[in-house]
Parts: C-alpha cells; sequence; structure tokens
C-alpha cells in the first residue's frame, strides 16, 4: 500500500516543527508562533479575529499565540476606536528587531523545503497545497454546521 499525502503532509509538519523549534529557540518563541508573528508583521493593525480566519486557526490557539508574543514583548495590542470589542495587533520596537532574523529563518526553510524542486515545481506543489486545504476546510466547516 502506497504512503497517503496525510502520511507526507504529517511527517513534513512534525519535523518542520522541530527544525523551527531549534532555529526560533534564542528568540524565545516556537514553531507556534511565527506564523502569527510573520502574519500581523505583514498585516500590522490586523485584529484576532480576523487573524484568526486568515491563518485558518481557531480563535483559542489564535488567543495563545498573541497572549505569549505580547508577553514576550513583540506585538502590542491597541484598542480598536471603531468596534471597541476588538484589539488591533502591532509589532513592537522589540518585535522589528527580530524581524530581519524571523524572515530569514522562513527563508532558509524555505530553501531546504524546495530542494531539487525546480520554479514550476514549487508553484504547482504550492497550488496543489492550497488546493488540499481549500478541500479539507470545506469539510470541516460542513461538519462544524452540522454539530451546530
Amino acid at each position: 500500500m502506497s504512503k497517503s499525502h496525510g502520511h507526507y503532509i504529517s511527517s513534513i509538519y512534525r519535523h518542520l516543527q522541530i527544525y523551527l523549534n531549534n532555529q526560533f529557540s534564542d528568540i524565545g518563541f516556537g514553531s507556534g508562533q511565527y506564523l502569527f508573528f510573520i502574519h500581523i508583521a505583514q498585516n500590522e493593525g490586523i485584529n484576532q479575529k480576523d487573524l484568526s480566519l486568515c491563518l485558518a486557526i481557531d480563535k483559542a490557539t489564535t488567543a495563545k499565540a498573541v497572549h505569549k508574543l505580547t508577553k514576550l514583548g513583540y506585538i502590542t495590542q491597541k484598542q480598536n476606536m471603531q468596534d471597541k470589542r476588538y484589539n488591533n495587533l502591532y509589532l513592537t520596537t522589540k518585535g522589528n528587531s527580530i524581524l530581519p532574523k524571523v524572515k530569514g529563518i522562513l527563508k532558509g526553510t524555505r530553501c531546504i523545503l524546495q530542494n531539487g524542486l525546480s520554479s514550476d515545481e514549487c508553484d504547482q506543489s504550492l497550488r496543489l497545497l492550497s488546493l488540499m486545504l481549500n478541500n479539507i476546510l470545506l469539510e470541516v466547516k460542513e461538519i462544524r454546521n452540522d454539530n451546530d
């Protein structure tokens, strides 16, 4: 029996987490926070709800990551003046100071993952993975709708 997409995706994910935890250890955050950090850096002023939606990650996990990044001093939360229920998220000076290092680690990681692939193969693999993600997100949405 051949191995499934899930087998490879799961194995890549687990090993990527080990690698990134090692790379981010001196910054103080791990593989669980970098996605949030980099997305906030690229979308300063985003709120937690929109951050969860953009990353397709549940609100509780987002709240934990935002709390840790805030506690480490890398981001700050400012109340949204138009809708006081939400806080907008911004990098702090400390966050901006580590941004080049985080980007460098992620660029190096991308090079490792893409080693041996042509540019077209990289583009195609990203399209296929995006399609697979969208497929499973639709199924999970249906499950959640059925459970409501």
